[in-house]
């Protein structure tokens, strides 16, 4: 299937001229803005990346269809997106259908709460506090990257999943007082192979063990 930033049902950044110079600039704002506050405000909900979305890509849309920006797959005030396929040619078993994506973020967010909040109390527990900080940031990254695996399961954007998915963990990270000094978010994380064998139930331990130790790389 070929994809193209100008077209509403397939759109992908990855064709438009901006992305080359004004996304990574974009990333790198929001990273930087992560930095300089090391805990997550008030009245913020920090798993819900849709505002980030908006951010990133809002001038990498058709000017027909910018509701594709910033929303869910199955979002039922944008028709482009309430049956909107995830298109990722290299992993079949990507993504939820659309009609469920709503349901399935909510509970992302909830698993994201019950995560960080065990790690926390671990954290501030004897226990944590005994932990040496290589094995502390090597037990967050265990459970960053289950979060990392369950967003990209959902897939909830048309495009742009990958790009979210890193910025929430590079949030995490650094609310759970371990700030990144060498993640450049614009980049992947070089799994796709281990991605589609863990969804394909054929390899399961591989992505988990990658995806640890690329999140490990850059902490």
């Amino acid at each position: 299937m070929q994809r193209s930033h100008t077209d509403c049902k397939y759109w992908t950044y990855g064709t438009h001229p901006d992305r080359a110079t004004g996304l990574p600039l974009r990333c790198l704002a929001l990273t930087t803005a992560a930095l300089q506050n090391p805990s997550p405000p008030p009245d913020f909900n920090p798993f819900d990346t849709r505002q980030d979305h908006r951010f990133m890509f809002s001038n990498m849309a058709p000017q027909m269809c910018t509701c594709i920006i910033g929303n869910y797959r199955g979002t039922e005030s944008c028709p482009e997106l309430v049956d909107c396929p995830v298109g990722v040619d290299h992993d079949r078993n990507l993504g939820v259908p659309p009609a469920i994506v709503g349901i399935k973020m909510r509970a992302f967010e909830e698993q994201c709460n019950r995560i960080m909040f065990k790690f926390t109390e671990w954290l501030n527990s004897d226990a944590g506090r005994s932990t040496v900080l290589e094995d502390r940031i090597k037990k967050f990254a265990v459970e960053a990257a289950k979060l990392f695996e369950s967003f990209l399961t959902i897939h909830p954007y048309m495009d742009g999943n990958g790009h979210c998915a890193r910025l929430l963990l590079f949030r995490l990270a650094t609310w759970a007082g371990f700030p990144p000094r060498n993640w450049d978010i614009d980049k992947e994380f070089p799994i796709y192979e281990e991605i589609s064998l863990h969804r394909s139930a054929e390899r399961r331990g591989p992505l988990m063990r990658q995806l640890t130790q690329h999140i490990l790389e850059v902490m």
